[in-house]
């Protein structure tokens, strides 16, 4: 199924006709932007977008490769660099002319930040162990959460190596800054979770969408999916407010605030209860239904308060 990306917002859709451009080159792309925000979905568009569309798209995080592997993993090796080795092509062959799209650069060592810059530069590579050149075909894209400037001036990220991937770089804005996109999204989302369901999706109150376009979205378009899939298989034909889950309504990591407060587990749990009491006014039913307990266990907590 081919990538698509929803939204009328400017910024994003600033953000859009610059990867469209990018899809038309062959150039190293950078794709900045917070957690959630989309950046492997954009990815895959520019990579479904591009000649090489037909070949592999592989997302590879490289922090997760053991440094004494990393050369072999991306690079490939030849027979004969130990016992009972065999040739076998690395992640940057094994893509062909397709996409290789980079994450977790800031976190790779200096040295190995330096093999793949020099792949970059001479789009060629040589196997560990062999001595022959191989022409990569490969477009390459970087994701990075935090802005990689601050990466380079922190010694993170070498200056060269970013020199070298900067060559278009899109910056997602986070979904708080384009929360007129919210009911778009949402009922593409929901769409998307009912695909192959003999269901509909549910119709939306006015009150619903006003929490949606009111809500920070600290977990991005991850966080909006996450709830149109909630809304989407809920069962319910009609939605309102008190469908979101008890997660959305909560201000800020309510671990965070025990811990600061240095609340008891017990105050923590009385705290959630009452909170989820208020926002449901009151109705125990509902409040019980809401934390997936019986009405006579809240009934229980509340007579021991």
């Amino acid at each position: 199924m081919r990538e698509r990306l929803i939204g009328k917002d400017p910024i994003f859709r600033s953000a859009v006709s610059l990867a469209r451009k990018a899809a038309a080159s062959r150039s190293p792309l950078l794709i900045q932007g917070a957690m959630g925000t989309g950046k492997s979905h954009l990815a895959r568009w520019v990579h479904g977008q591009g000649s090489g569309a037909d070949a592999p798209f592989l997302e590879w995080n490289v922090s997760s490769v053991p440094e004494s592997l990393f050369e072999s993993e991306f690079l490939g090796v030849e027979p004969g660099t130990a016992t009972g080795v065999e040739a076998r092509a690395g992640v940057c062959e094994s893509v062909e002319s397709g996409t290789l799209c980079l994450t977790g650069l800031e976190l790779l060592p200096q040295r190995q930040q330096a093999v793949l810059l020099r792949v970059l530069e001479e789009r060629s590579l040589l196997r560990v162990g062999g001595q022959r050149p191989r022409t990569v075909n490969a477009r390459f894209i970087a994701l990075f959460q935090e802005n990689p400037d601050s990466l380079s001036a922190r010694g993170l990220l070498r200056r060269d190596l970013l020199y070298r991937l900067d060559v278009i770089r899109i910056d997602l804005p986070p979904l708080g800054l384009r929360r007129g996109d919210v009911p778009l999204l949402l009922h593409y989302f929901m769409r998307r979770a009912l695909h192959g369901k003999r269901k509909r999706p549910p119709e939306l109150s006015g009150d619903l969408l006003e929490a949606l376009r009111d809500h920070a979205w600290p977990g991005n378009l991850r966080e909006l999916a996450q709830i149109a899939e909630a809304l989407a298989l809920g069962g319910d034909d009609r939605c309102t407010r008190d469908h979101l889950p008890a997660s959305f309504w909560l201000r800020g990591d309510p671990l965070a605030h025990g811990l600061t407060q240095r609340m008891t587990l017990a105050e923590l749990k009385d705290a959630y209860i009452r909170h989820v009491l208020a926002r449901v006014d009151g109705n125990r039913t509902r409040a019980a239904n809401w934390l997936g307990i019986s009405r006579k266990a809240l009934w229980e907590h509340l007579k021991r308060r």
